[in-house]
C-alpha cells in the first residue's frame, strides 16, 4: 500500500511538472497562484523572491508573507499540504535582503527549499538580484527498503527594468529570470536527476490611473516552453472605520505550449483584500491536465511592518 501511494504522489507532483523534476511552484503566493503563476514582474510583496530576485528592491519597509495550500483534495488517506514563507529588510543604500522557504508535506513524501535573496538597484528602475537556495526532500522507507533523501542548493539570478509612463499613465515593466543555474542533480542515488536550468521572460502593464496590471510570463526549460498570464483590478476602495480598504479581482491562466512528454495547464482565480498595512489573499486554482484530483485552495497573510 505505501508503495502504491508513493508512487502516486510523485506522478501527481512529477507528471505535470515532470519538466522540473519537483521544486516546481506549488504555491508560494495565493495571488501569484491566482494570476497564473506570472510573477517575474511583480515588484511589491516579498514572495517575488520565489521568481525573480531583482524584484525586491522596490520595497522600501520590511514585509512578511505566509501562505498555505490545500492540495489535491481528493487524494484520499493523506494531508497533502503546501507551505510557504518570505520576508523582506531594506538595508538602506546597501540594496536589499530577503528570506524564503516553503514546505511540501504528504506522509510518504517531504520537500523543502530555503531562499536567501539580495537585490539592488544599479541605475533607475533597473535592478539586478540573487538567491542561493538550499533544497532537500525525503521519502517514506518502503517495505524492506531504507529511507531515501536528498539535500543541495541551487542558485537564481535575476534582472528588473520599469518603463515608467512609457504609455502615458501606464508602466511598462521587463523581468528576466534564470533559475537552477548550477544544475543540481537532485537524486539521492546517483542517478540522473538533474534539475534543469529555468529561464524566464515576464512582461508586465500597471495603469497607475485605473489601478490594474497585466502579466505575462514565458519559460524554457530545456526543450519544454510555457505560458503564464493573468491580471489584477482594482474592485473597491474605501476607507473603513478609519482604515484604507481595498478589494481586489484577479485571474489567471497557464498552459505548455511545446513539449514531447509534459503537460500542464489550469484556470486560476481569486480576490485580494487588504486593510491597511495586512493583505489576505485567496486563489482557486483548476489543474485541466489532471481534474480528477480536485481544485486546489490557497491562501496568504502579508503585513507591512
Amino acid at each position: 500500500m505505501k508503495i502504491i501511494k508513493l508512487s502516486l504522489l510523485i506522478t501527481l507532483f512529477f507528471m505535470p511538472g515532470i519538466y522540473s523534476g519537483g521544486f516546481d511552484d506549488l504555491g508560494n503566493s495565493a495571488r501569484v497562484a491566482s494570476m497564473g503563476g506570472s510573477a517575474l514582474t511583480l515588484t511589491d510583496a516579498p514572495y517575488v523572491l520565489f521568481y525573480n530576485p531583482a524584484n525586491i528592491y522596490r520595497l522600501s519597509k520590511p514585509v512578511v508573507s505566509t501562505t498555505y495550500a490545500k492540495l489535491y483534495p481528493n487524494v484520499e488517506d493523506d494531508n497533502l499540504n503546501f507551505l510557504s514563507l518570505s520576508g523582506i529588510i531594506p538595508l538602506d543604500f546597501i540594496g536589499v535582503l530577503g528570506v524564503g522557504g516553503n514546505f511540501l508535506n504528504t506522509e510518504a513524501w517531504k520537500e523543502y527549499m530555503l531562499v536567501g535573496t539580495y537585490s539592488r538597484e544599479l541605475i533607475d528602475n533597473l535592478s539586478v538580484g540573487g538567491s542561493f537556495k538550499f533544497i532537500g526532500w525525503s521519502a517514506a522507507a518502503a517495505p524492506g527498503e531504507g529511507a531515501l533523501s536528498y539535500i543541495g542548493f541551487s542558485v537564481d539570478a535575476g534582472v528588473f527594468y520599469s518603463f515608467e509612463k512609457l504609455f502615458a499613465t501606464n508602466n511598462l515593466n521587463l523581468g528576466l529570470s534564470v533559475q537552477n543555474i548550477n544544475q543540481p542533480s537532485i537524486a539521492s542515488e546517483g542517478t540522473d536527476g538533474t534539475l534543469p536550468m529555468r529561464i524566464g521572460l515576464g512582461v508586465g502593464i500597471v495603469s497607475t490611473q485605473y489601478n490594474y496590471q497585466v502579466t505575462l510570463d514565458i519559460y524554457r526549460e530545456e526543450d519544454i516552453y510555457q505560458v503564464k498570464g493573468g491580471a489584477e483590478f482594482l474592485g473597491m476602495q474605501s476607507n473603513i472605520m478609519g482604515y484604507d480598504t481595498r478589494f481586489l479581482i484577479r485571474g489567471g491562466y497557464n498552459n505548455i505550449v511545446q513539449s514531447d512528454f509534459a503537460e500542464e495547464s489550469g484556470l486560476n482565480g481569486g480576490f485580494g483584500l487588504v486593510v491597511d498595512n495586512v493583505t489576505i489573499d485567496y486563489a482557486y486554482v483548476y489543474p485541466l491536465a489532471i481534474t480528477n484530483t480536485g481544485g486546489n485552495n490557497k491562501i496568504s497573510l502579508t503585513y507591512n511592518f
